[in-house]
């Protein structure tokens, strides 16, 4: 039993060997963080571990990082644009790079007539759609996903959160019932080739849902063309589509839409300078 902050984070970053170090020093902020209730600056001046605060087992869960299993399945969450999302072995881990495709559709969807009906293939944990719903009014949010695992974790994310994300199971690949209209789809859909997996971290390959990650490597577009078959049929044309990439794939993807007839296709770097978004337009008018 440990009576203040600095060495237990000492001994968790000594004993946790599957990550590099940096890695391991995030983790056990965020460990301590949420069973103790302290922040960073509080490990740092070693300040005593309040009497109140929950006492897991530390060494089953430096075993089960040195498994490689992520921190955010042990804790059983992550934060994403600032809002705290329940998580499982059943969805995506979200990741910082999808925030970027947030912040570009909450910058560009200020329209005057309202609402603006925002449509999320491929949702998971729901982390887009809540965000999405979270920080514009005026919207209205669908989330589609094909697992029925994905979808409840979405829905209880949205339960938690107070969203008002309507979640509906929808195959993108093979339905055609839809009817209706969307201001805009956006989607973060499996474009993971099965030849990238070598270059991948264990925690990726070995815990987070491959329905979700992974897509032929026969035909690495294969979820891009649906989209832009949807949204052919189903985007208002002065709305837009704002998808996730492979960073692999960027002037492909880009001229996917372009040969399906979108006037307006833009491949968007993140912070990295990585390939990360491509935004397409129907025509040169809205978004």
């Amino acid at each position: 039993m440990y009576a203040s902050a600095k060495p237990l984070f000492d001994h968790i970053v000594k004993n946790v060997t599957a990550y590099p170090p940096k890695e391991v020093r995030a983790m056990a902020f965020m460990l301590m963080e949420h069973y103790l209730r302290l922040r960073n600056v509080d490990i740092m001046v070693d300040k005593p571990i309040p009497a109140n605060a929950s006492h897991p087992d530390w060494e089953v869960i430096i075993a089960r990082l040195n498994q490689s299993e992520p921190v955010q399945h042990i804790i059983g969450a992550t934060y994403f644009c600032g809002l705290e999302f329940k998580v499982s072995p059943s969805v995506l881990i979200p990741r910082p790079e999808t925030e970027e495709l947030v912040r570009l559709v909450v910058k560009d969807c200020f329209w005057d007539e309202e609402p603006v009906k925002i449509l999320d293939i491929g949702t998971g944990s729901g982390c887009i759609a809540i965000a999405l719903d979270r920080f514009m009014s005026f919207a209205k949010v669908w989330g589609w996903d094909v697992s029925d695992d994905a979808l409840a974790m979405a829905q209880e994310n949205a339960r938690e959160l107070l969203s008002e994300v309507t979640f509906e199971k929808y195959d993108i690949l093979r339905e055609n019932t839809f009817e209706g209209q969307f201001d805009c789809v956006v989607s973060n859909p499996p474009y993971v080739t099965y030849a990238e997996q070598n270059s991948m971290e264990p925690n990726v390959l070995r815990f987070e849902p491959h329905l979700a990650l992974f897509v032929e490597d026969e035909d690495p577009l294969l979820f891009y063309r649906a989209i832009a078959d949807f949204c052919l049929k189903h985007l208002n044309p002065k709305g837009a589509c704002y998808v996730e990439i492979n960073e692999q794939f960027g002037s492909a993807t880009k001229q996917l839409f372009e040969e399906k007839g979108f006037q307006k296709v833009q491949v968007i770097q993140d912070l990295s300078g990585k390939d990360r978004i491509v935004k397409a337009k129907l025509t040169q008018e809205g978004l």
